[in-house]
């Protein structure tokens, strides 16, 4: 009778090939802006390089090509972006609508526009990077400016968080600080604003504004959640008195108060 050979009596089993590593999906960097004509050349020439020399994915609300609306799209994106750029260029009422989004979920923020006016006063006190057109090399130049900005959120992303979108927990969950920590990041928000708008020539302490326009501006303030300590503060830089102030946050918070204990019919 035959018998089988040492080798064939053996049962080999083949080895599958090494599985290849399966690379990390890249953070991305949401962009708001204008959609049409020199925004998309700028986001296409400037912005994405910019965005992508940092580490970084570019993407806007126009890059997915679904059948849901551009909110829930935009709403995605911002969720999931490691932080937000956005051209404030123009005043665009839907690039504002969007960033503010971005602030609810208390997402780092870079700020562009093509002039200081374009960016409300309350804004100002996050990063903003101008961009003059009449400059040789603009583009060249605010795209290292981007660069630059997007490396260094990345480093430090409470920098790039208004502090009244910060909550305070005692848990490691992101965007959690304690509530020094928010208290030096408003007191650093307020002194890096007032750099900014004294350099510009905005900021006179010699001029009191009318108590009508102060009363605006504590109205504005009280509608965006800052604190009274806040508020005192930076009217105070306006020769603003602090007795007055507090009298009429005073004022207001009890209206308010009534206006929801008892609706208009």
């Amino acid at each position: 009778m035959a018998t089988k050979s040492k080798a064939a009596s053996k049962t080999t089993t083949a080895k599958a090939p090494p599985e290849k590593p399966v690379a990390a999906a890249k953070e991305t960097c949401f962009t708001i802006m204008p959609f049409g004509g020199w925004f998309d050349d700028y986001y296409e020439s400037i912005y994405c390089p910019a965005i992508e020399s940092a580490g970084l994915k570019p993407c806007r609300p126009d890059d997915l090509y679904r059948p849901s609306t551009i909110v829930t799209d935009i709403w995605s994106y911002t969720q999931t972006s490691k932080l937000v750029l956005a051209d404030l260029s123009g005043k665009n009422p839907n690039v504002f609508y969007e960033l503010g989004l971005a602030h609810a979920l208390a997402k780092p923020a870079i700020l562009v526009a093509e002039a200081i006016d374009d960016v409300p006063f309350d804004l100002r006190a996050l990063r903003v990077l101008e961009y003059n057109k009449n400059q040789p090399r603009w583009g060249e130049i605010l795209q290292e400016k981007i660069s630059n900005a997007i490396r260094e959120v990345i480093q430090a992303p409470l920098q790039a968080v208004l502090p009244a979108f910060l909550s305070v927990r005692h848990d490691v969950k992101p965007k959690a600080v304690s509530e020094q920590e928010k208290m030096l990041l408003e007191m650093r928000r307020e002194m890096d604003l007032m750099r900014r708008e004294v350099s510009r020539g905005r900021m006179s302490p010699d001029r009191s504004p009318e108590p009508s326009e102060a009363r605006e501006r504590i109205q504005r303030y009280l509608s965006d959640g800052m604190p009274t300590r806040i508020i005192v503060r930076r009217l105070a830089d306006y020769n603003v008195p602090r007795g007055w102030v507090e009298r009429v946050i005073e004022e207001m918070s009890a209206q308010t108060s009534l206006d929801i204990d008892n609706p208009s019919s």
